[in-house]
């Protein structure tokens, strides 16, 4: 029997505590092993308690939700943490200066004064975080998937018009890794795909775009999607792509039309499918995918190369495996591997 993947909820917010270590009591494959009110008391509780998962806040009195970050970082603990951040413009700084400290993923947090109403809103969105990352101790080796290196030398000499990634739970952290490595010379338009609340949208563009070797900026109705160019796109944006003669451009819709259709990213990937065919390149990013299996098919019918991250959690594999059935995915990499996979598959390296 799997055993419950154990949490440790680190708030200075006596209501946060109570309400969120309930809701995770609740839950018959979490444990809720303690709670803590600044960040001394949870490195003495992490030491004591050995928690799977911490749940975590930043602004705390006597040590900041940060400190505790590097602490752990200094001391190398396993312990993997989801920040639960307010939305303000200080507190989205603050939530990815923690990704990059170590924190795993984030949550928005509600207003103190309005929590107990706010935090129905985004009760699911955190127990389904703690679940994905908390199960990445129990991920088992993939299979080995690997096109032949002649099959991709031929897809590249038909030229890629775009790159498509789907990020899905983690995935801020691992766009903040790979972004950055993307040559300037790049030769595709790179569409970023990753739902986020709103409160946190700009401050990830701006991240990406200072680290950047090409342009990034939020994707808009009509953007010409232009080679070396990166558009990020959200959760709440229902786009797809259209050709106008041989340009090709973003289109959003109105979401009435576009739910008839299903979720955002498969709207997207259709799009691309129909626009781009064999000149398309997807990236499924680990815990991505989930309700967008028809627009993968879709790129992947018309010729389009599919590569997925190796999944980092038992979750983010039973995803994949969906994919891996239906031999949609021609090869499975590791994330540091990513964007030399992708520069050699578009012939900028060997």
């Amino acid at each position: 029997m799997k055993k419950p993947i154990k949490v440790l909820v680190v708030d200075d917010a006596i209501v946060v505590r109570i309400l969120v270590g309930n809701t995770i009591s609740k839950e018959p494959d979490l444990e809720f092993v303690g709670k803590a009110e600044n960040g001394k008391i949870a490195l003495e509780k992490i030491d004591e308690l050995h928690p799977d998962v911490v749940v975590l806040d930043i602004e705390m009195p006597e040590m900041d939700g940060l400190e505790v970050l590097r602490v752990l970082k200094e001391r190398k603990t396993p312990t993997k943490v989801i920040m639960f951040s307010t939305y303000t413009t200080v507190g989205a700084t603050h939530t990815f200066e923690a990704l990059e400290l170590g924190a795993v993923d984030f949550v928005p947090k509600p207003s103190s004064s309005g929590f107990s109403k706010g935090f129905e809103k985004v009760r699911e969105e955190l127990l389904a975080k703690i679940k994905f990352i908390g199960s990445s101790d129990s991920a088992q080796p993939m299979p080995k998937i690997r096109r032949s290196s002649s099959s991709i030398i031929s897809s590249a000499s038909t030229g890629f018009e775009v790159i498509v990634f789907e990020g899905g739970m983690g995935a801020p952290k691992t766009f903040m890794n790979i972004i950055p490595q993307l040559p300037e010379q790049l030769t595709s338009g790179i569409l970023i795909f990753q739902s986020m609340f709103a409160g946190f949208a700009e401050q990830f563009v701006r991240r990406l775009a200072k680290s950047a070797h090409i342009p990034i900026k939020a994707g808009e109705h009509d953007d010409v999607i232009q080679p070396g160019h990166g558009f990020v796109l959200f959760g709440d944006q229902y786009v797809a792509t259209k050709r106008s003669g041989t340009t090709l451009q973003l289109a959003f819709r109105e979401k009435d039309e576009a739910e008839k259709y299903g979720s955002v990213p498969r709207i997207l990937c259709e799009s691309i499918a129909k626009t781009c065919g064999k000149k398309a390149i997807g990236v499924i990013l680990s815990g991505a995918g989930e309700g967008n299996l028809e627009g993968i098919q879709a790129m992947k019918n018309q010729g389009a190369l599919i590569f997925a991250e190796e999944p980092s959690s038992l979750i983010g594999q039973e995803i994949l495996n969906q994919f891996i059935e239906k031999s949609l995915i021609d090869e499975i990499v590791q994330s540091q591997e990513l964007v030399p996979t992708l520069t050699r598959s578009l012939g900028l390296s060997k």
